[in-house]
């Protein structure tokens, strides 16, 4: 492996039959009517920034960063529109990322929310540990229960075909379908385990059948058949005890799925990983561990769009004005990069779709 320090979503593709064509997940297919950001600094609260190199210069933001706040981004398939959450308010952009524009401002706190991108210019924003989901349509929000009642889910995917179609994960490892915008829920298949604790949930973007789940002390586990039956992943910690807190398939291949997580058989740096699988999710191989990177627990992962050997991860903290590392592992060449800056943390990621290069970023102020 390869170390060196450098200064300075693709909506998901699915259909209420489980299948998609590959060409409509395609960032060519995403990239139609999108440009390039077109500006030398981004209007808005300070919290969405761009990148147009991979990280090595940030565009400026005309207002600093509200703190604390810990800001998710997602790019739509309607032409260079974004959604992105931040504190308490719901934002669009429309300018592929140059001004935002407050939908809401008044929203609980939405530090443990994230968001899911939908077609028609839609996209849900939902609470990882919280109710409800909210429904952004354009410059309108609504919101509905969750499927599960005074809980949040581990992961929300939509239908690129109709908005209303969505598939969400619970705590617990349960699937559930909404046929009408999440206004009535369904259960699927049965739990990923017994008792289980799931971290996050991610869907395959074009096999809604195919859902993988980090737990609490099981690692992972996949399922082919949307819930009928689930299979404990190999390879995830020298036991078969570990935490399993993040979880990405990669947009290019969905055989190639990302986790993040701390191997219990271990109580050093080298505790927490980064596994990687290329057969689904059945099983995983670790990449990098804590002795490289700093790793914390639940690092979100963004898995390159157009390249199933790239990853890319944050690490940031206001202690000693540190500021932050945005890493970009390579497993083709066994390369781990990374890109300083000065803000205290990056919790969202999004990629343009016509350059992945160009990179929007939730940018974290703690002070």
């Amino acid at each position: 492996m390869i170390f060196s320090r450098l200064s300075g979503a693709i909506a998901l593709a699915v259909t209420a039959a489980g299948t998609v064509n590959l060409a409509a997940a395609s960032p060519a297919a995403a990239a139609d009517g999108w440009h390039h950001p077109r500006c030398g600094a981004v209007q808005g609260d300070g919290s969405v920034t761009v990148t147009r190199n991979d990280g090595v210069v940030l565009v400026p933001t005309t207002t600093a960063p509200t703190p604390v706040a810990y800001p998710k981004v997602v790019a739509l398939t309607t032409p260079n529109t974004l959604v992105a959450i931040s504190k308490k308010s719901i934002q669009r952009s429309t300018d592929a990322g140059c001004s935002w524009q407050q939908i809401v401002d008044t929203a609980p706190d939405l530090a443990a929310y994230d968001l899911a991108a939908g077609p028609d210019g839609v996209a849900y924003v939902y609470g990882v540990n919280d109710q409800p989901i909210y429904r952004v349509q354009d410059d309108q929000v609504g919101k509905v229960a969750g499927p599960v009642p005074g809980d949040g889910v581990a992961g929300l995917s939509v239908d690129p075909a109709d908005a209303r179609v969505l598939r969400t994960v619970s705590k617990a490892g349960q699937i559930y379908d909404s046929v009408d915008g999440g206004a009535t829920w369904s259960a699927v298949g049965v739990p990923a385990g017994p008792d289980e604790y799931v971290y996050q949930a991610a869907v395959d973007p074009t096999d809604r059948s195919h859902i993988i789940v980090g737990t609490m002390g099981n690692g992972s586990y996949v399922t082919f058949d949307g819930g009928q039956s689930w299979t404990r992943s190999a390879g995830v910690g020298a036991t078969p005890h570990a935490n399993g807190f993040s979880v990405a398939f990669s947009p290019a291949d969905p055989r190639t799925v990302w986790l993040e997580g701390y191997d219990l058989s271990q109580n050093d740096n080298s505790a927490r990983h980064i596994w990687r699988s290329t057969d689904g999710g059945r099983s995983f191989v670790s990449m990098l561990d804590g002795s490289g990177p700093t790793l914390i627990n639940g690092t979100p992962l963004w898995p390159s769009p157009v390249d199933p050997d790239v990853l890319y991860f944050a690490y940031g903290t206001w202690f000693g004005g540190y500021g932050t590392d945005l890493y970009r592992y390579d497993a083709s060449k066994g390369r781990l990069t990374s890109r300083h800056n000065p803000h205290d943390g990056i919790s969202g990621v999004a990629f343009n779709p016509v350059d992945p290069q160009v990179m929007y970023l939730g940018v974290v102020e703690e002070r």
